[in-house]
């Protein structure tokens, strides 16, 4: 039998996986097939979603899934009808995938392989047993009995009702306003200090406020083809002010140009984006395999990628344009080469997901707002600003590790094989 102090203590840290939605998919890995499973209640709703769509359906969609203001408590309590019949209802299945299948990786937690400070995952050593509460014995690494299983099972499947039943459908897909007015930024957006070189530091006065705009070179102790440039714009209103009004973070390649034609290719160009973060270099990737003149507009001029671009809630509008806009301008006169802008087309109220792993109609809405969102950025004519063009992506990967290896495995791959602009 699983004694009382234990079962709180993993409930609790059951507890603070529900609050970020993260049922401890970093452990997945190291766990391997015992810890795999959906890892997020989104998850657990995109599988549902598949498994409900086309000719080889499972089962019958619950109708809360194509009502996305529904709560998730009706979900759990809507009926689940197989191609055999009537089988129970979706919250067995969500007992199965968000409490049962959970239990190894919170075992690892609770055991004090990692632990959870201000925030971040930091390693540390196992915590003393008697701070768990469970009498100095070895810490459990695996519950084996049935009963204690489905007796843990329902504590975690009571504390997933309390904490998320009433939440709609519709929030596991978007992405709340923060506390500082921002869904995206914070002030960790930007690279760490002491990375790269820092450029100076320019300021452009717009109608909506100041714009401060910082500019930093990678890498900067060895010869390269193609040279990486992180840019942070700020705009405030008031200069004194804390929080930005508006921000736009990007990323900028220059080449190495011969008679105006780049001497880098498609490796160095990936390897250049590699330097910071994933984000920038599945960013590149999109880039070259959504636009299949990437390589011309290469070879017409140098890159900028603009990864986040926002306005605080609250704030005047027409400050996140003017934002972008200075920064942009700032960035021409500095690097002269730029011909080409690329916006990742993002509304960023919407999490990041296929369509198929979506509700109909929160899809539908998503799709509208990169309507408006792309008509709103045409109307800036960001390719006047630059002598160029402007280019959109869809950047599907986020900041996925595994996504930015085999990407750039792929291009180092490539490297090999064949020549692209100036490689060979």
């Amino acid at each position: 039998m699983i004694e009382p102090a234990l079962r709180d203590r993993l409930t609790a840290v059951y507890t603070t996986w529900l609050e970020r939605d993260d049922f401890g998919a970093r452990y997945v890995e190291v766990l391997g097939p015992q810890g795999t499973s959906v890892t997020s209640v989104r998850q657990f709703l995109e599988e549902l979603l598949r498994l409900s769509s086309g000719p080889n359906a499972q089962f019958r969609r619950p109708a809360a899934l194509d009502h996305p203001d529904s709560t998730f408590m009706q979900l759990l309590a809507s009926p689940l009808v197989t191609r055999a019949g009537p089988s129970g209802n979706v919250e067995s299945v969500a007992r199965q995938a968000l409490c049962l299948a959970a239990i190894p990786r919170l075992l690892f937690e609770a055991s004090g392989h990692q632990d959870r400070a201000e925030g971040d995952l930091q390693d540390r050593a196992e915590l003393p047993m008697s701070s768990l509460g469970v009498g100095g014995h070895a810490f459990v690494r695996a519950i084996d009995d049935p009963d204690d299983r489905a007796g843990l099972a329902d504590a975690l499947m009571a504390a997933l009702k309390s904490e998320l039943g009433q939440r709609t459908i519709r929030s596991f897909f978007t992405v709340k306003l923060g506390g500082n007015g921002y869904r995206l930024w914070e002030p960790e957006s930007r690279a760490p200090e002491g990375s790269g070189s820092a450029l100076a530091r320019h300021v452009v006065q717009t109608s909506a406020g100041g714009v401060i705009i910082d500019l930093k070179r990678y890498p900067d102790d060895e010869e390269t083809q193609v040279r990486a440039y992180e840019w942070c714009a700020e705009l405030r209103e008031i200069a004194a002010s804390a929080l930005p009004d508006a921000v736009a973070y990007g990323m900028a390649y220059c080449f190495e140009r011969r008679e105006g034609m780049p001497v880098g290719g498609k490796w160095d160009l990936m390897t250049a984006a590699d330097c910071l973060a994933d984000v920038d270099l599945l960013q590149v990737n999109a880039f070259l395999e959504q636009h299949q003149d990437s390589e011309s507009l290469i070879a017409a001029g140098d890159l900028v990628f603009v990864w986040l671009w926002e306005r605080r809630h609250g704030a005047r509008a027409g400050a996140g344009q003017a934002c972008l806009r200075a920064a942009l301008s700032d960035l021409r006169r500095r690097l002269r080469q730029v011909r080409t802008v690329v916006i990742d087309l993002k509304p960023y109220q919407y999490v990041v997901t296929g369509g198929s792993g979506m509700p109909t109609t929160l899809h539908i809405e998503k799709l509208e707002a990169v309507d408006r969102l792309q008509s709103f950025v045409d109307g800036l004519h960001l390719d006047e600003m630059v002598k160029g063009h402007c280019r959109y992506i869809v950047n599907r990967d986020l900041d996925d590790p595994k996504a930015a290896m085999r990407a750039l495995g792929l291009a180092g791959l490539a490297q090999q094989g064949a020549p692209w602009l100036g490689d060979g």
